[in-house]
């Protein structure tokens, strides 16, 4: 077979381009530690890395989404806080307003304090995270979620509260109105309170209940004690009526008038216990009917400053105030503290969340590496081998280039 010198170069010359690629390829692998740097590579590995890249890539993406809402959460939990330990304040100065020695400015001085809290309770409400967001208000606002009308505080926020990430549940703010506003009035079962126009000096309790499938189980839930004065004794009597059908309600007896004695608890009120304490006068009433859920730490509040400044308030009056100032702060406590345990709920959820999506992005990375990454070991042996390749490859051309006629003439 005859071979022609130029095949012969051009085949010398291939071969060395050949393995000069190899020498190159080695080379880079070995400098940059990687086994695939394009898809031409291994597209099969490269798809795999594009892959782990992307989980990566999620989950850096969720951990900055934990930051924001773990900053959130804990500036959250802190106003709360601070909001449990002023509804405490104000509870105790409506402790010390029922102190029977105290009178119109002593409760005045009283209402100061309240009112004063009531406005560091306002701004709470309306505060601001380090970045200049709403910690109760709603998405995409940047007005106060809370506005003090003429002494009624109203709400502009929407209900809910702003997620992080769907998929995990990570909050950026709480349901401001809910926790704010939306509190259960009276003991959070039923609630009781004394007509504007009583004349006596009686007040009733917030009360207890007493059998929660009896007062469940009814329909009506709207009771009135009235009060009394027997015409032969002069004694204080009352009547517990049902506001629904106007009826008086009986004992087995069938009587439906009873002497008062105050301090004791009122019969004939299905699964509660109410007392009515002081001296309630004829004519005199106190309503009972279900809690609502429109109690809030302002209206308290406002309820209590109105009473304690009125220098006109029999001790009836200001008792009542008094007990039902404590019972709404008990309510409004309640709100605050189980708001705070949910914040403090949610900053663990974020702490397990972060442990696992730390091991998403570790495992990425492992699977990425266990595909792109090279063996240096290997990597060196592989570059040593190419190396030595390529110089043979050099030392054939040389002497593949000797073999020319013209060569072979001039020798």
């Amino acid at each position: 077979m005859r071979m022609s010198t130029a095949y012969s170069f051009d085949s010398s010359v291939f071969e060395l381009q050949r393995r000069q690629e190899e020498l190159s390829r080695a080379q880079a692998q070995m400098t940059s530690g990687k086994r695939v740097s394009r898809p031409g590579d291994d597209p099969t590995a490269a798809a795999q890395v594009e892959r782990a890249l992307v989980e990566e890539s999620r989950g850096r993406s969720l951990l900055r989404t934990l930051e924001a809402s773990r900053t959130t959460m804990t500036q959250t939990e802190s106003a709360l806080g601070e909001a449990v330990d002023l509804s405490q304040r104000a509870r105790e100065a409506l402790v010390a307003a029922g102190n029977g020695g105290y009178g119109p400015t002593e409760r005045r001085i009283l209402a100061g304090t309240l009112q004063e809290l009531r406005g560091q309770l306002f701004a709470l409400a309306n505060q601001k995270d380090g970045a200049g967001n709403l910690l109760f208000g709603r998405q995409g606002s940047t007005s106060a979620p809370f506005v003090d009308d003429g002494g009624q505080v109203t709400t502009q926020a929407s209900g809910g509260g702003i997620a992080g990430a769907r998929s995990e549940n990570l909050p950026l703010s709480i349901d401001g109105p809910q926790v704010w506003l939306q509190v259960s009035s009276g003991n959070g079962v039923f609630e009781t309170s004394a007509a504007q126009d009583n004349s006596g000096s009686g007040w009733v309790s917030a009360g207890v209940v007493t059998d929660p499938s009896a007062w469940a189980g009814l329909d009506s839930h709207q009771y009135a004690i009235r009060f009394d004065r027997d015409p032969t004794s002069g004694a204080t009597t009352y009547s517990v009526v049902d506001e629904e059908t106007g009826s008086a309600l009986a004992d087995a007896d069938g009587a439906t008038s009873f002497p008062f004695q105050s301090g004791k608890s009122v019969t004939l009120l299905p699964g509660i216990a109410v007392s009515i304490s002081g001296a309630p006068a004829a004519g005199d009433s106190f309503r009972i009917g279900d809690a609502t859920p429109d109690l809030n730490v302002f209206k308290a509040l406002d309820r209590a400053v109105a009473a304690l400044s009125d220098p006109n308030a029999n001790n009836g009056q200001v008792m009542q105030a008094v007990n039902t100032g404590i019972s709404d702060m008990d309510q409004v406590l309640g709100s605050f503290q189980s708001a705070r345990a949910q914040v403090g709920e949610t900053l663990n959820r974020i702490d397990g969340v972060e442990s696992r999506t730390g091991a998403r992005i570790l495992a990425a990375q492992t699977n990425r590496s266990n595909v792109e990454d090279v063996d240096m070991v290997e990597a060196i042996s592989e570059f040593t081998n190419r190396q030595t390749s390529y110089q043979a490859a050099l030392q054939s051309y040389s002497m593949v280039q000797k073999l020319s006629l013209f060569d072979f003439i001039s020798g």
